[in-house]
Parts: C-alpha cells; structure tokens; sequence
C-alpha cells in the first residue's frame, strides 16, 4: 500500500540524513586538524590521522552494518588497497551495550515464558555485548549451565535499511564509472548482504553448530558447544556454556600444562578438515571465538559466518597445492580457472607466464616453507588483473587461513599448513579414483544418457508442432545496462522533464489570466518563465554544438 510506501521514503530519508551528518563532521574535523587552520588548532600535530584511520573512524561511527561491511572489505585485496584494508581490519564488533532490563524483557518474548519458569538462574548483567546481539550467563532448570545470546532491538530494519542505502550508493557508483563493472562492486554488495541477513537469524548459526557438530563428533581435538533447539529462535540462541583459555593468553597455557605445539597443529588440522574433507568452514577462527580446555582441544564458538565450497572447488583447490608442489603453472592456471568457475580466457597464456613468475619467487623455499594463503593472495591478485571476478567464498577461505596460521605464530609453535595439507590431498586423489567414486559416474552418465533418449523424441516433437502452429519467432532482450537501453531512458527522461514543464508552463499562465492579483501566482508564474527559457536555452546549445 502508498501509506507503507511512505513510511519506507522516510524512514530512508531520515537514515540518509543521519549518514550525511556523520560524514559530515568527519569532513569538517578532518579539514580543520589537517587543512590551513591546523597550526593554530592542533600545532603539534596530535591529532593527525591518514585518510585510511580517518576513513576507519568514520565507519565505526556509521553502525554495525557499515562496520561489518568495512570487515569484509578488509578481506578483498581486488576492492582495497593494502594500507586501507589494514586499517580496515582495527574495525571491532564490540558495541555499547544495551540495557539490560530490556534484554531480559527481549527474552522472554522470545521464550514466550518468564525466564525463571526456564532459568533456575540467569545474570541479569551482560557478560558481552556485541554489533549484533548481547550475551548473558544463566542455568537451566535441569542445571545445565548455559550461555544466552539476544538479537539487539529493532536492528534488522536498521540494517536492512543501510544494505538498501549501500546498494544505491554501489549502484550510483557503477553508472557513474564503467569501468569498475568489472570489479563486480554490486554482486559484492548483495552477497554482504545475504552474509548480514543470515548473521541475524540465529536459526542459521544454530544449524552451523549442529553440521559442525556432526562432522567432528569422532575428532577429541575439536568441541562444539551444545544447542537447546527447544529455546532457540530467530532472535535467541540458547548454548552450552564453556570454560577455557583463548590461545592469545600464551603465559596462561604455558602456567597450566598446555602444549603449544599440539593447540597450533590442532588448531590447523581443524580448518583443513573443514576446507578440504567437508567443504564448510568456520569463516572467523579469530582468538575471541576460540577457547583451549583439557588434552589441547578446541572449542570453537560464535558460528555466525561460515562459508561453503563446492566438491569442483575442493578438487581445484587440491589441484592448485600439487600443482605448485610440482611447479607446474599449467596445472596451477588451470585449477585456478576451475575454481573461480572461469570456463574460458582469452589471455590464459598470459596469467600462465604470470603463475610461472609466481613460482620461480618460491622456488628457492622447500615446499613446507610456503605460506599458502600469500601464495593464494597472490594468485588471486594476477587474476583480477585479468579481470577474473573472485568467489566471496575463496576470499573468506583466504582469510580463514591467514587468521588460524596467526594464531599458530602467537602460540610461537613451528607449524606448516602446506606439510599438514599433504594427507588431505593423498585422500581425495585417492578417493577420486577410488572404484566406488568411477562406479558412481558411470551410473550418472548411464542415467543422463537414457533421460536424453527418452526425451529426445517428445522435444523434437514439440519443436516441429510449434513451428508449424507459431511460425519462427526471434526474442530480443535489451540489457538493462546495455548503451542503447540506456540511451532511450535518458530521452524518455529528458520527454517527461519538458512534459512536466510545459503542463506547468500552460497552468501558470491560466493561472496568471485569472488570479493575476494573488502574489504567490505571480511567483510562481515568473518562476515556471524562468526555469521553461533555462530548459529551453539548454536544450538548444545540446543540439546546436553535439
């Protein structure tokens, strides 16, 4: 309905507004610390800042989504340049906490009971508060103790209104320049935006834990908190509470008889369980989301963003570590055409040569010396410069890697994720051309063949009957962004805009001969005059000098 419609407008509107602002002041700040007046504000120069800490600052102040937003950038190495996405990456989660006697009251909504009908115990002070959500420490009535996680009020229309915002901006900016399409800055945007919208239904990350769960549930060396489904909702997420040592508090391991080396091994072969063996991973296995307990095992919590990789995509990826165990750019190119789902390139000799040069860097390196995610950022690097648009996927699985081998460093332990991946690669070539995997295929194609001989004959069939009854028909489809579709909104454009002014024009005049005495209708006459002969006059030099 119209009345939803304006709600929307000006909800939009009063967002938009609010961003100016804050931008705004950020502008007026920066210019007065950095501009002509700094020597009298700030002479020293201690409030100085680069353009990419100011741009972080700004960010942090926009919100959570904008926050998230600048994370994810952080990441993609085709979107930022290397200071702005090291800045990028100071962003925190963290957020002033709401009040807590709203969250309790959010609580129990969600429950659709009074929280010590469910609770035999629950703090009714915040124990963490983040972008999203806050957490509270509670026990159940059958006494298990447990960890409660409330979404933030009214935070899904917030951030579904700045995704839309951020959306039109992307889009502004890719008219605006063409030549960044090939970046795919709008296809970047929509997934972020499934990313956010899947962090806010805590039924997603539920569903994480319970599939992480499954697939570890013979490995001691990782643990998932358990779930109570029974309380859990879109907004509320009841889990198992857990004691541990994050693996940044390295004196604390040390004090309590950890090994540092095995948390380092077993922190790693996790995350190649996940990419290689199950193609689903935990996408940020930071120090915060990680605690230490007994026998060195990982607790892995916060399973909000997680990414998949597709069974082609694992065998590619395989592909591309033999291939570079090998020094075969060949076979590297060509595992990394199958993983971005590039079926051609023009210039594949070209990327060749530059894979190649990638090799002879690292070929003074015993392989177990590479570091695999630069070696893959790099890769990635020379792709987009040929204009090969990255899966979000492979970007998180990069990070991924880059963040759970910062943690093997912290814990100062002697680690190779490339020697670890070696195991992993015997058993899917081995599993590839295992009897079972070809008997598999075999049966597939069998079936595809026949489902194509019995429906051969009907579709043929089809065909000649529509040619007989309809004729040939030829479909044309003018892209939406195509020149010539473009070309014909602009004149539709400019038809309507003088449209508009001659329909005002005639109603100023009419006007003008029968309340000619009224002062508003003489503005307003003389106003119409004025923007009709500025059209006009600008309409006519367009054609006179085009």
């Amino acid at each position: 309905m119209w009345i939803f419609r304006i709600n929307r407008f000006f909800k939009n509107t009063f967002r938009l507004i609010a961003i100016v602002l804050i931008i705004l002041k950020h502008s007026v700040k920066n210019w007065l610390y950095s501009g002509p007046l700094r020597k009298v504000i700030d002479p020293k120069g201690r409030n100085l800042t680069t353009r990419s800490e100011r741009l972080r600052l700004m960010i942090e102040d926009l919100g959570p989504t904008f926050i998230k937003f600048g994370q994810i950038i952080a990441d993609r190495p085709d979107l930022a340049s290397e200071n702005l996405r090291n800045e990028l990456k100071k962003l925190q989660s963290s957020a002033r906490p709401f009040d807590d006697d709203v969250a309790i009251s959010l609580i129990e909504q969600e429950l659709g009971d009074p929280v010590n009908e469910v609770f035999e115990v629950i703090d009714k002070k915040h124990i963490a508060s983040a972008s999203i959500g806050q957490v509270y420490r509670g026990t159940l009535k059958t006494g298990e103790e447990v960890v409660i996680k409330i979404q933030r009020p009214a935070i899904k229309p917030k951030i579904k209104l700045d995704l839309v915002l951020i959306k039109i901006f992307a889009q502004q900016v890719v008219k605006s320049y063409p030549e960044l399409t090939n970046f795919n800055i709008v296809g970047f945007v929509e997934d972020f935006g499934t990313i956010m919208l899947k962090e806010l239904d805590f039924t997603n990350e539920m569903a994480n834990m319970l599939r992480f769960t499954d697939m570890f549930k013979d490995d001691d060396r990782c643990y998932i908190p358990k779930t109570y489904s029974q309380y859990c909702t879109q907004k509320l997420l009841v889990m198992e509470y857990i004691e541990g040592v994050r693996p940044d508090e390295i004196e604390r391991l040390r004090a309590e008889g950890y090994d540092t080396q095995t948390i380092a091994e077993n922190g790693i072969h996790i995350v190649l369980t996940m990419i290689l063996k199950h193609g689903f991973f935990h996408a940020d296995p930071h120090p915060g989301n990680i605690f230490i307990r007994g026998n060195n095992q990982f607790v892995l919590i916060d399973h909000g963003m997680c990414a998949t990789l597709k069974p082609r995509q694992i065998t590619a990826l395989i592909n591309f570590l033999m291939g570079f165990s090998s020094k075969n750019s060949h076979k590297i190119t060509k595992a990394l055409l199958q993983l971005t789902n590039t079926s051609y390139l023009k210039d594949q000799d070209d990327l060749e040569f530059e894979i190649e040069e990638l090799i002879q860097k690292y070929s003074f390196m015993h392989y177990d010396q590479v570091d695999i995610s630069g070696l893959m950022s790099e890769a990635f690097r020379a792709m987009i410069r040929y204009e090969i648009k990255i899966p979000s996927s492979l970007f998180m699985l990069v990070k991924t890697l880059v963040t759970i081998q910062k943690v093997a460093e912290k814990l100062e332990a002697k680690v190779s994720i490339s020697s670890m991946i070696k195991p992993f690669a015997k058993e899917k070539i081995l599993e590839r051309f295992s009897w079972d995997n070809i008997k598999g295929k075999i049966v597939n194609a069998a079936e595809d063949y026949l489902y194509l001989i019995e429906k051969l004959p009907k579709d043929i069939k089809e065909i000649v009957n529509n040619f007989k009854t309809e004729g040939l028909k030829h479909k044309i489809t003018i892209d939406e962004e195509g020149i010539g579709n473009k070309t014909v909104r602009q004149h539709l454009s400019r038809l309507s805009f003088v449209f508009m002014m001659g329909l005002m024009l005639i109603c100023s005049t009419l006007l003008m001969i029968y309340k000619s005495e009224t002062e508003v209708v003489r503005v307003y006459f003389y106003i119409t005059i004025t923007i009709s002969s500025l059209t006009a006059l600008r309409l006519y030099l367009k054609s006179a000098f085009s």
